[in-house]
């Protein structure tokens, strides 16, 4: 009799792009509904409803912060509405003009200029939001940008718009009708608090201009800040676009001429770098290279599952408080064609996950409540264990998590709030086949090996919740799994899982359906070797 040690459980996470026989048995072949945390693998959290009754259908969420105000705003496809956290009360600030042309394909991007929140679809001149003594009202609607018509023109319409330095950066225009995919325009340099006074790249007096990437044929879809660059993604290539001052404000560098994004809202920020989720790849963008963060690990799994016909809904969203980075896309089975499934990349560990997410249009992230607003900790939404920051005797509903825009449910929901998906169930799993080490800790799937116990290291929140535990095992690569039948464990009053089971190789799965936290810091197998008797197998 032998015991395996299993541990650093959450070293690495979830790799599916490589036969499971070939892993070290600290690496998980499957999972759904986890999470990393500390070298060990938990139960994800659960999501709930927030901000009331959302009164538009959400396709975009940003947060604006000033001072001890914080205002979510969203926006369906048609209207704006804002909702202020201090009195927990939704605002219309539609433009006065009338509706938006907004799409699900296309969806809006958002960015914040010295204080002022400035949004585009691609299909209406862009929004903004202006500020009255630093700060906006809910009394004052969003506006077609000031200064734009006269140098663009008022069909010009971009696809994206963002802030960099003190400039706005407009990406892939349409002008008077005709696209133009390529092409990069910047206004002047915009004062404090304001937007910028011009967009005429043809006056002398003034450093706005424009220019065509036109390198490579792929038309660009986004860009955003890195450092003192700003780097656009087109669909097959990036570029760095960096200020140089007059006469040409803005010199442009090719820096991949393969890598792109997969679509708009793709690319996220996090410790001095970008994360991509690309055509084919995941990347990081360091400012000076490209590198794929997925070789031989969920590559095959992402781009088999993202839905060929609805992939320009997918998008990117960085949880900074749980260093993770959410690559949400919609797959085949999602009715509604918007995002129902996230890999989530863990960059303080550099592990993968998976979970469900609700048919999400877009998330952003920040507080949710009064800033002011404190509870205690046994009135706390989350439990202390999950929750962000450190534990002390009060915790702020303010703490920063994700919010999620789900346009199927017309709802905003918060990311970590319970165990449940909504009001339903959710159930967790982490699964590891294909084991072949044998009783003298040699790698072998010759030979035959008894499981009789798996000893998990785990802890459960409530009491008498136990977790589900299976052990399987195969003759072959080629076979089946064979999985034992369900064993209740509940670490408070037990140890180990008796099971008896045979086979070359085996694995370790465990799940959950409940209303508790779960938290898997290793385990142990029990086992003997039962010689080369490849045609004999009990259950």
């Amino acid at each position: 009799m032998a015991l395996i040690p299993v541990e650093n459980v959450g070293e690495v996470g979830i790799v599916k792009d490589i036969n499971p026989w070939q892993l070290p048995p600290n690496v998980w072949s499957d999972g759904n509904n986890v999470r990393v945390e500390h070298g060990a693998i938990v139960k994800s959290p659960g999501y709930a409803e927030v901000m009331a009754t959302c009164p538009v259908t959400p396709y975009h969420i940003v947060q604006l912060k000033y001072g001890t105000e914080a205002y979510w705003v969203i926006a369906s496809l048609t209207s704006i509405r804002v909702y202020k956290t201090s009195n927990e009360t939704w605002y219309d600030i539609t433009r006065g003009s009338g509706a938006y042309n907004a799409t699900a394909d296309e969806g809006w991007t958002s960015t914040v200029l010295g204080g002022v929140l400035v949004m585009s679809n691609g299909f209406d001149q862009p929004q903004f939001w202006a500020l009255s003594s630093g700060v906006p009202s809910t009394s004052t609607t969003m506006a077609d940008l000031t200064n734009w018509s006269a140098g663009a023109g008022a069909t010009h319409y971009p696809v994206s718009v963002r802030a960099f330095r003190s400039f706005l950066i407009a990406l892939n225009l349409t002008e008077a009708g005709v696209p133009i995919p390529q092409k990069v325009k910047w206004s002047t340099e915009a004062a404090t608090q304001a937007v910028p006074a011009s967009w005429d790249e043809t006056s002398a007096t003034v450093d706005a201009g424009e220019y065509e990437l036109a390198d490579t044929k792929g038309a660009i879809l986004d860009g955003l800040p890195l450092g003192d660059t700003f780097m656009i993604y087109k669909e097959d290539s990036i570029y760095s676009m960096s200020y140089v001052g007059t006469p040409f404000i803005f010199a442009f560098r090719q820096l991949s001429p393969s890598v792109g994004a997969l679509a708009k809202n793709c690319v996220a920020e996090f410790d001095g770098g970008h994360f991509i989720l690309g055509n084919g790849d995941v990347y990081i963008n360091d400012g000076q290279r490209v590198k794929s963060i997925l070789p031989h690990k969920i590559r095959d799994y992402i781009f088999g599952e993202i839905d060929g016909d609805s992939f320009e809904r997918s998008f990117v969203v960085a949880d900074y408080g749980n260093t993770e980075m959410w690559a949400c896309f919609p797959t085949p089975t999602s009715a509604t064609n918007q995002c129902n499934k996230a890999v989530v990349w863990n960059w303080t560990n550099n592990a993968f996950t998976i979970r469900d997410i609700p048919n999400l249009a877009h998330a952003g992230y920040g507080t949710v409540a009064d800033p002011n607003s404190f509870t205690t900790w046994s009135a706390a939404i989350p439990t202390w264990s999950s929750a962000l920051g450190t534990w002390t005797s009060t915790w702020s509903q303010s703490e920063n998590v994700l919010v999620m825009a789900s346009p199927t449910d017309t709802k905003l929901y918060r990311n970590a709030s319970g165990n449940r998906e909504d009001d339903a169930d959710m159930t967790s799993f982490i699964e590891r086949t294909g084991i072949a080490v044998t009783a003298q800790q040699q790698n072998d799937q010759s030979t035959v090996k008894r499981i009789k116990a798996i000893w998990p290291k785990m802890e459960v929140t409530g009491s008498g919740n136990t977790v589900n535990v299976y052990v399987g095992t195969q003759n072959s690569t080629e076979e089946v799994v064979s999985w034992s039948d369900a064993v209740a464990f509940n670490p408070d009053t037990q140890s180990k899982v008796s099971v008896r089971k045979s086979g070359k190789l085996y694995g370790v799965k465990f799940e959950s359906t409940g209303d508790f936290d779960w938290r898997l810091d290793g385990y142990e197998i029990e086992l003997d070797d039962a010689g080369r008797r490849g045609s004999r197998m009990s259950s």
